[in-house]
């Protein structure tokens, strides 16, 4: 089956070339609809979300990694490694966490007798609580190192607490069990992290001159502006007409 050219334009968008399947929610160049002001709200296309899900990923590309706006009051939360922006806290979170579980499973090996489990749970508890304090201090907010450092506290921390449920009755004993109760607990963290982080971006853009009007932020407009010529923002005046 051929389609029809309005159906499978190239869009092209700050040299990035993307083949889409075009809907007919915005006609109109996304400048013209971010501009307009009787647009109304942009609603998200949530059925052309579940429909092209590796499209979307593709579209809000960098937030994938970067997690924060492409804006310099959020030059602190995010490192560049190899020309792409990561964020500091969910890279360094999961690095320190992944290497710090290969080295307690290392130990492990050598002499299980320095794993007692009442000093790891309580010792991952003491490096969580570190980190939050040092988080609450902004310490970390200055300094950039500091927030690094910070994450394999908190990553540290928590792969002594997943060894102490690991060790109960026996490493090999009820994996199962264990593993999702340590699931639970990650849930748990990331919900934690996630609020914060949340707080901290909603504080940050409050305080900014466009005071949350990402359609005229610099650091949203961009990824904005692909969402609605990829047709997964639109107006609710465009609804509206097309209803």
């Amino acid at each position: 089956m051929e389609l029809s050219p309005s159906l499978c334009q190239p869009l092209l968008h700050n040299g990035i070339g993307l083949e889409l399947d075009k809907g007919d929610l915005n006609p109109r160049p996304c400048e013209e609809v971010l501009d307009d002001k009787n647009r109304g709200r942009l609603l998200l296309n949530m059925r052309r979300v579940i429909r092209h899900p590796l499209l979307f990923l593709k579209v809000t590309d960098p937030f994938i990694s970067s997690h924060h706006p492409a804006c310099n009051h959020f030059d602190g939360h995010i490192v560049t490694i190899h020309g792409r922006k990561w964020c500091i806290g969910c890279t360094f979170n999961s690095i320190s966490f992944f290497s710090a579980m290969v080295i307690l499973f290392s130990i492990w090996l050598i002499d299980a007798t320095f794993f007692v489990r009442f000093y790891l749970f309580w010792g991952g508890i003491a490096l969580s609580l570190l980190y939050f304090l040092l988080s609450a201090s902004n310490i970390t907010e200055e300094r950039k190192h500091a927030k690094v450092a910070s994450k394999f506290l908190l990553g540290s921390g928590f792969a002594f607490i997943c060894w102490s449920v690991l060790l109960f009755e026996g490493l090999f004993t009820n994996l199962v069990p264990k593993i999702l109760l340590i699931l639970m607990l990650y849930l748990g963290f990331v919900t934690i992290l996630n609020i914060k982080r949340s707080f901290e971006i909603f504080k940050e853009c409050e305080h900014c001159e466009y005071k949350m009007r990402w359609s005229k932020c610099p650091g949203f407009r961009d990824a904005a502006c692909k969402l609605v010529d990829a047709d997964f923002l639109y107006s609710e005046q465009s609804k509206t007409s097309s209803d």
